[in-house]
């Protein structure tokens, strides 16, 4: 078992699966040997994945990955099940602009939202060539939070110039 005492003094705002979600005995254990946070679900799916984290105790944050858990319903239907344990929902999310808007909607409805992780700043200008921002700024991400727009729909459109220069060669672009 890894000493996670050491941790504390950092203040973690969570330590994301210090073991695999699976092992739910493991990560009890884990969650009553320190004060730090203990996140965990990306690699779950559906609510009945998540149900006997919940249960036991065995997380303080959950972080579904939207995609991967079953989409935006189901993501709705497990943070809906971690409200009911007073847990937090902090989405674990690798995504296009598209997806991410689409979470951002759904966060902005989520009572036990806490935080939506966010992976492209490596690629970021690639990232932001997807979509037009409503805008006109160039990014939907500004100084680490989105906005969401009030206007009828998701808020962003595809820019298919951008879409078409970094799109896979061989795999052709939908339109």
């Amino acid at each position: 078992m890894p000493d996670l005492v050491g941790f504390e003094p950092f203040r973690l705002m969570w330590l994301e699966e210090p073991l695999p979600a699976e092992n739910v005995d493991a990560l009890v254990r884990v969650r009553a040997q320190t004060r730090t946070p203990i996140c965990a679900g990306e690699n779950l799916y559906l609510r009945w994945g998540f149900r006997e984290l919940l249960e036991r105790g065995a997380v303080d944050v959950i972080e579904p990955d939207v995609p991967k858990c079953g989409g935006l319903a189901e993501a709705k239907k497990i943070a809906n099940l971690a409200e009911l344990h007073y847990i937090p929902f902090a989405p674990h999310l690798v995504s296009t602009p598209l997806g991410t808007m689409a979470t951002s909607h759904q966060c902005g409805a989520i009572p036990n939202f806490l935080v939506q992780e966010w992976h492209a700043l490596e690629e970021r200008a690639v990232w932001d060539s997807y979509v037009h921002a409503p805008d006109g700024s160039g990014s939907i991400v500004k100084d680490g939070y989105i906005t969401l727009p009030d206007t009828p729909g998701i808020g962003v459109e595809l820019d298919m110039d951008g879409v078409r220069a970094h799109a896979v060669a061989g795999y052709g672009v939908f339109e």
